[in-house]
């Protein structure tokens, strides 16, 4: 059980309300100079740029009274916001269980990228009562922000440091947490060196939770008060579990879902998910070499933009090998089809971790930070990745700490690491179920989190 002390919230109160009113005058100062000189060169962008476009007069309040009137009137109002796409998926399970806990309640949603706002719209819509995009960081912008939403708890997902709006909340004591964060190497380097405008912005917030122990040490060291910052973990591992878990749930036979697929029950299938360009060529070299060896290996090439299915099934044809879109019609008399399948096709990803014998996550063989290893973690498969993790390096680190995932640098390393993968069965049971395991041990992380807002909200 996570507490807050009532005794550390009221010494936040009397010591940590940190007056950097210099360092905001400069700040400030140093955004209207630079308004005025480049002012020509942002407007242009804003116009021919498609992720400003449409979006900059709100960012600005115009137009933000008439959104806040959908409001509920009464009641209390929680303030969600994300960076991007990466953090809403850190959001989406604690949006989720703050609807269930607080089904009165106002509950905004904010993000700053356009792509990060429509992915929120898309998969909160049920949860959340406004949308709004995050206000530029101009001191009568943030104000006017927080002064229409007036929220009574403010809640950063990992990162997004902006110091006039964070001063503000602070100045109209609202409070402000801070949820699973993180502190790469090179930020940690960064906070250091302007430890005088980020430890005040970090000593706004009531709480500080951090993904892990050596996140949660870096936020210390950096001179924030120990007893308000805690590692509970990622809400990634939260985020993945509602859809797998109900794949699981329609119980049906493995062999069912390899028939929609047209995959025969006697195929090893090992499934290249979310690949990026670039990675294609590689994994299916490895295949090729691969299949001479292990006829009953069955490939499935997911790329992350499915409209890419004509480009990679042209590199398969280039290396000699049958091929099959998923968009193909499939007739009876082709079953059981091409041993090499392209999925050019949108949300059957999940179906085909539920049922692959091994996986391996894209965007990882090229610099591009990887994708979720999560989902076929939780199904309880062995996972291959590149070197490239960067965006999952937690989860990343947790699954080759357990020996539930090998990386692999090239063709050469996948042939070899394949190769011991297909002839040795209980190596690939016994990485699966280190991979399940991690996964449900971090079960519980949006609870966790949920404890700590229980007490912000009624201590309000």
């Amino acid at each position: 059980m996570i507490h807050l002390q009532q005794t550390n919230y009221l010494r936040f109160q009397n010591e940590y309300r940190i007056d950097f009113s210099m360092s905001m005058f400069f700040y400030n100062i140093f955004q209207v100079i630079s308004l005025i000189l480049l002012s020509p060169l942002l407007l242009v962008k804003a116009i021919i740029s498609p992720k400003y476009r449409g979006r900059i007069l709100l960012r600005l309040g115009i137009g933000l009274e008439e959104l806040t009137q959908k409001l509920p009137e009464n009641g209390k109002r929680i303030w969600v916001h994300a960076l991007s796409v990466g953090e809403v998926l850190s959001a989406q399970p604690l949006v989720r269980e703050l609807r269930l806990a607080y089904p009165d309640m106002g509950l905004i949603f904010s993000a700053s990228t356009k792509t990060g706002e429509e992915l929120s719209r898309n998969v909160m819509a049920k949860e959340v009562d406004l949308f709004v995009p995050f206000p530029f960081d101009l001191y009568g912008v943030a104000r006017k922000f927080i002064n229409c939403i007036e929220a009574d708890l403010f809640i950063l997902i990992e990162t997004d440091f902006w110091p006039n709006f964070l001063h503000i909340l602070d100045k109209q004591n609202t409070p402000a947490i801070l949820v699973n964060g993180r502190i790469s190497r090179s930020s940690f380097a960064r906070y250091q060196r302007f430890r005088f405008i980020f430890l005040p912005m970090f000593r706004i917030f009531r709480f500080i939770s951090m993904q892990t122990t050596a996140d949660a040490d870096k936020m210390i060291d950096l001179g924030v008060d120990a007893d308000r910052v805690k590692a509970l973990g990622n809400l990634k591992y939260d985020a993945v579990l509602p859809d797998t878990v109900g794949w699981e749930q329609e119980q049906r036979p493995t062999s069912f879902y390899r028939k929609q697929f047209g995959i025969s029950a006697e195929k090893i299938v090992w499934i290249a998910g979310s690949t990026h360009a670039g990675e294609e060529v590689t994994i299916l070299s490895a295949y090729k070499r691969l299949s001479l060896l292990f006829p009953n290996l069955f490939l499935v090439v997911a790329p992350r933009k499915v409209e890419r299915g004509r480009e990679i099934k042209e590199i398969a044809d280039n290396l000699g090998l049958t091929v099959r879109q998923r968009t193909a019609p499939l007739h009876d008399e082709e079953f059981p089809g091409a041993p090499l399948l392209i999925l050019d096709t949108m949300g059957e990803l999940s179906r085909m971790y539920s049922f692959c014998d091994i996986a391996f996550i894209g965007g990882s063989l090229v610099p591009d930070g990887g994708h979720n290893p999560l989902e076929p973690a939780a199904f309880g498969k062995p996972i291959l990745f590149g070197p490239y993790m960067d965006d999952f390096t937690e989860i990343s680190s947790d699954l080759l700490e357990k020996n539930a995932a090998i990386v692999c640098h090239d063709d050469d390393d996948i042939f070899e690491i394949l190769k011991q993968l297909l002839v040795n069965g209980p190596l690939r049971q016994e990485m699966g179920e280190q991979a399940q395991a991690l996964v449900l041990r971090h079960r519980g992380v949006t609870r966790r989190h949920l404890e700590i807002i229980n007490f912000l909200i009624d201590s309000k």
